[in-house]
């Protein structure tokens, strides 16, 4: 009795195993099939320059809309950190056709709000060949600048900069219509309050702009420039010795918009002048009468620091020279 237990035991364990591997089997199948790739949405805002999403979400075909997170908190972070995930529902999707959002800045105490249009095909072929997580799959992150701009990523192992977008401001008078548009119960506090109590906290350097109506809308677009460069060694006393560069796993470039290609196997990405943004973080592997070798710049960091993490007034600045 107690051996035809145990099997009719096993008998049901073996069957819930097959119907797990099947279902998660043909699951894989149909998102094939079906152009569905593992994806979720980031949000952040450069850092000194606090936003609020209010409303936005990306379309795919057949209108399928997912929603940009919102309101949960107030973006403050950089172009090189986010807020988190919020996950909602199946994360295998179709890519979107399109990008709606709208957003409150704080620092230039303005509201904008945009419709555009994705480059479906490029955002598939990243997907396709798995460049995001070797994996595959990716996410999105938002990262919203002064001007009213939307710079957009496909962030993972490797981060690329899929475009910058320019939305349109639109005008809320009152603080009743403002209540509205913030999603903040009334009688609460006022817009010049609420305004207020976010720029107090601001770097000096964002306050300055403020009073100065200097508040700049072009660094991003210049820290996004692609350049023509390679980079080469040269060993001392050996100018008999060929360049000789090798991929390894440990091959990285961070650049200074945020992108980053790591796990790099592809020799050619350093030593042809291929068009890149500045970069910041640099690691290549070369072969050298003796052994193999590890070579590492950090064009970015000040200090010892790296650029990423520097205090805000000495990374605007880095950014600046670099950009010069």
């Amino acid at each position: 009795m107690r051996k035809n237990s145990i099997i009719i035991i096993a008998c049901i364990f073996s069957i819930f195993l097959f119907y797990i591997k099947n279902t998660d089997y043909v699951k894989k199948i149909y998102n094939n099939m079906n152009n569905n790739y593992e994806w979720l949405i980031l949000t952040s805002a450069d850092e000194g320059y606090p936003m609020r999403i209010l409303d936005g979400g990306f379309i795919c075909r057949k209108g399928i809309f997912f929603s940009i997170p919102t309101v949960q908190q107030d973006l403050t972070h950089s172009l090189f950190r986010d807020s988190g995930l919020m996950i909602v529902g199946d994360n295998f999707r179709p890519i979107p056709h399109k990008m709606e959002i709208k957003w409150f800045s704080y620092v230039e105490n303005k509201f904008f709000k945009g419709e555009f249009d994705l480059d479906h095909k490029y955002i598939e072929a990243l997907f396709k060949q798995k460049v995001i997580y070797k994996k595959g799959g990716g996410d999105f992150k938002l990262v919203l600048i002064p001007g009213g701009k939307v710079m957009l990523y496909l962030t993972g192992e490797n981060t690329f900069l899929l475009g910058i977008y320019q939305a349109q401001e639109y005008i809320v008078i009152g603080n009743e219509n403002y209540y509205k548009e913030m999603f903040f119960h009334i009688d609460t506090l006022t817009r010049e309050q609420d305004v207020q109590i976010f720029q107090k906290d601001l770097p000096q350097q964002t306050l300055n702009e403020i009073n100065n109506n200097t508040i700049p809308t072009d660094i991003w677009d210049k820290i996004s420039v692609k350049y023509p460069w390679r980079f080469t060694f040269h060993l001392v006393d050996r100018d008999d010795y060929p360049e000789k560069i090798v991929g390894e796993e440990e091959n990285h470039v961070v650049f200074i918009n945020a992108e980053k290609r790591l796990k790099l196997n592809e020799v050619n990405y350093f030593i042809t002048p291929e068009p890149k943004p500045i970069p910041i973080e640099l690691a290549t592997t070369f072969d050298a009468p003796g052994g193999r070798y590890e070579f590492r710049i950090f064009p970015g960091n000040v200090g010892g620091k790296e650029f990423s993490v520097l205090p805000y007034d000495q990374y605007r600045k880095r950014e600046q020279q670099l950009v010069k």
